[in-house]
């Protein structure tokens, strides 16, 4: 019954990643008052594991189908990687769709995010799929951080599409081959859900 529910709830998450889980949050504390929500936000590694040793109830994280062994998965979104550039940056498509091409990419200063991140793993499985060497120029741990050395044309940064499009100011182009994907899917260990962690599933869509 609404408002009865009491317990508490341990989230695990990666930074800007769902733009959605704030909404579901606050729903679930209007729903449940009494129950109290903490937040974890950390590198896909060190979330997975803290749902194994259960000191996180469940996450809403990017995981490949190798990661997801042992866990209960249900996908929330799937799109593609984009490449993000300042609007003053000339990058010419190597396609007649205006694709740019991962080789392409690695000759341009690069913004990467620290390893552990997943979207760093993504973009690493990337190229090597594509056969393409490439060096890091920076290396962040903060979208917002990268986003300011794209707009002041410092490099390039490869990133999920609904997370530049939190920056309408950059130039979105997309790659022409071996894109990385991106699947934000909520994720808690196997067997029956606590009540708590059912009344937050029920707000996750």
């Amino acid at each position: 019954m609404q408002g009865l529910l009491r317990g508490t709830v341990t989230v695990g998450t990666m930074q800007g990643l769902w733009a959605g889980l704030h909404h579901a949050l606050a729903a679930l504390r209007a729903e449940h008052p009494a129950v109290v929500v903490r937040l974890r936000q950390a590198a896909v590694a060190d979330i997975r594991q803290a749902l194994r040793d259960g000191t996180v109830d469940l996450a809403v994280v990017a995981l490949d189908r190798q990661q997801q062994r042992g866990l209960v998965t249900r996908l929330l979104s799937r799109e593609e990687m984009v490449l993000v550039t300042s609007p003053r940056r000339d990058v010419t498509g190597t396609g007649g769709d205006g694709k740019v091409a991962l080789d392409e990419v690695a000759g341009l200063p690069l913004v990467d995010f620290a390893p552990g991140w997943a979207i760093r793993h993504a973009v690493d499985r990337a190229f090597r799929a594509a056969l393409v060497e490439r060096d890091t120029t920076f290396e962040v741990n903060d979208i917002v951080a990268a986003s300011e050395l794209v707009r002041h044309d410092l490099g390039v940064c490869i990133m999920p599409e609904s997370i530049a499009a939190r920056f309408p100011d950059l130039t979105v182009r997309r790659l022409e081959r071996h894109a990385p994907h991106w699947n934000v899917m909520v994720v808690r260990p196997r067997g029956e859900a606590p009540p708590v962690v059912a009344a937050l599933l029920r707000h996750i869509t």
